[in-house]
């Protein structure tokens, strides 16, 4: 039974993953005699591991704010059978809008980059030739 603990730092990179082979077996060994240890590294586990609420909220705002134009083309095709009278106008709507957010999607904008960079790079070859 190893009476001497381990350092915090050695406990941190332990908890990380970054020691291996005897080292990290000499910390595993000491953590099953050493309740102080194992108590320290299990609290530290938890905090690395127990989710942001602020952070989930700002997740959650982003794809909200990302996808507020798909929202309204939807509301619009539903609205267009809800009140048949202006069917054709919550219907132009439901386009301009989805196409807004499709244009805006960060899908389609790196389709555009890659578009791009492949368009320069066959007109580098063409004028290489």
């Amino acid at each position: 039974m190893n009476r001497i603990c381990p350092t915090e730092e050695l406990l941190s990179e332990y908890l990380g993953g970054d020691i291996a082979g005897e080292e990290r077996e000499r910390v595993e060994k000491h953590l099953v005699s050493c309740a102080k240890c194992r108590r320290l590294v299990a609290e530290a586990h938890d905090i690395i591991k127990k989710p942001d609420t602020g952070e989930i909220l700002n997740v959650l705002k982003r794809r909200v704010r990302e996808n507020l134009w798909f929202g309204g083309s939807i509301s619009a095709l539903l609205l267009s059978f809800i009140f048949p009278k202006y069917f054709f106008q919550f219907l132009v709507a439901c386009l301009l809008m989805g196409g807004k957010w499709v244009i805006d999607s960060k899908t389609t904008r790196t389709l555009i980059m890659v578009h791009e960079v492949l368009k320069k790079d066959k007109t580098d070859k063409i004028q290489i030739k």
